[in-house]
């Protein structure tokens, strides 16, 4: 199995996540033999805007997101407006398709897949709505997006990734238009189950199902062997 390096943290400061995306970014484009990593965490509270989003779908005040301490962003993934805060599981997959054997749209499929079976050891059915990347639960009698993707591809190379609501507080995505949907809410695996998810364990189960549907062997490195492997290179 293809190795691929695993990253852990609490919580990311996001903008800090950005330097490292970038740096790890340009040296894969560089040098195509350079190792993958997959970084899993949780954020700070901050609003990314993708390529496809604008200023316009964030419907709350500044004044109302420095009260809410919410980070706003542009950033250069796919997708439009989402949330990232603590309570989230945020997955950044940096990985060199072409050595993988992965198509772009194989690469979407794969990230959906593990989400969905990440879901069901929770007991929760999650599946895929066309026209809408990311994967969706019935709880209810409603649809509603639990899990949002938004990754970037760019030469067979890609960053950015997924963003699943774990403990998430759900009302910050009332300040924005997530996603550009207006009919579909976003909901957490905490509102469907009424409790409190241990993280770690679902970091645990997502690195699991991660070996299995992409095929990868995880090895795990801390953040300072991450920043000394990636300073070494640039």
């Amino acid at each position: 199995m293809q190795k691929c390096y695993l990253v852990e943290y609490e919580t990311l400061e996001y903008r800090k996540s950005l330097k490292l995306q970038n740096q790890i970014r340009e040296l894969k484009e560089n040098n195509r033999d350079f190792d993958d990593f997959l970084l899993v965490l949780q954020h700070n509270p901050i609003f990314t805007i993708g390529k496809k989003g604008t200023r316009e779908d964030i419907i709350a005040p500044t004044d109302l997101l420095q009260k809410e301490g919410i980070d706003v962003l542009e950033v250069k993934r796919g997708g439009e407006v989402t949330y990232h805060g603590p309570g989230q599981l945020v997955v950044y997959l940096h990985l060199n398709l072409t050595r993988a054997r992965i198509s772009v749209d194989e690469f979407v499929w794969k990230m959906e897949e593990t989400l969905i079976d990440l879901l069901e050891l929770y007991g929760i059915e999650g599946w895929r709505m066309e026209g809408y990347p990311g994967v969706w639960v019935s709880h209810q009698k409603r649809k509603w997006k639990i899990a949002a993707i938004g990754a970037r591809a760019s030469k067979m190379i890609t960053s950015h990734g997924l963003a699943l609501n774990v403990n998430t507080n759900m009302d910050h995505f009332k300040l924005i238009i997530p996603c550009g949907i207006t009919e579909y809410e976003p909901i957490s695996i905490k509102q469907i189950l009424g409790k409190t998810i241990d993280i770690k364990k679902v970091y645990e189960n997502f690195e699991r199902i991660y070996e299995k549907v992409f095929k990868m062997s995880l090895e795990r490195i801390s953040s300072k062997e991450l920043e000394k492997r990636i300073g070494e290179i640039a």
